[in-house]
């Protein structure tokens, strides 16, 4: 019986000490998805809420919110259409945010991994910068210098 205990507890801190909900690989797979699609996949298999429709830059994206743990633990994922696509499905920019500094490491060692090629390595007044790409996809990674936020952004070319 106590093997059991031990092995249901080992599940949940396992469980709750996971890293980011999101890999690199899911940021762009949803650049292709329908809404539907991208509203199924991250509420029903990742667990983010829908926060509804937002405006930004003049362009209505849907908004999905995630909390681990304390409120401090926030991921947030925009699901924006670009403007070049056409017909019924057409790519999306898919922005990721995060309040942990791990979170956005985790996603940088990936996509330096990935097929996605270095292009640009810099910075800003805030924040460090890189920029990946290759024939299908655009990415841009952003870590700010106080180390308590990050974003992703990825396009589908």
């Amino acid at each position: 019986m106590k093997r059991y205990l031990f092995a249901i507890s080992l599940f949940f801190i396992c469980a709750a000490g996971r890293a980011q909900i999101l890999t690199f690989g899911d940021l762009l797979n949803l650049t292709s998805m329908t809404n539907d699609q991208g509203h199924d996949f991250l509420t029903l298999s990742k667990g983010f809420k829908s926060t509804g429709v937002q405006v930004v830059d003049g362009k209505n994206v849907d908004q999905y919110k995630i909390t681990r743990g304390t409120p401090e633990k926030i991921e947030i994922v925009l699901l924006g259409v670009n403007s070049n696509g056409a017909g019924t499905n057409p790519p999306r920019t898919v922005t990721y945010t995060t309040t942990q500094e791990q979170d956005i490491n985790n996603l940088l060692a990936e996509a330096k991994k990935s097929t996605l090629t270095l292009v640009f390595q810099g910075s800003d007044v805030n924040k460090n910068i890189y920029r990946f790409d290759n024939s299908l996809f655009k990415a841009s990674i952003s870590l700010s210098f106080d180390k308590k936020s990050g974003s992703v952004e990825v396009q589908q070319q």
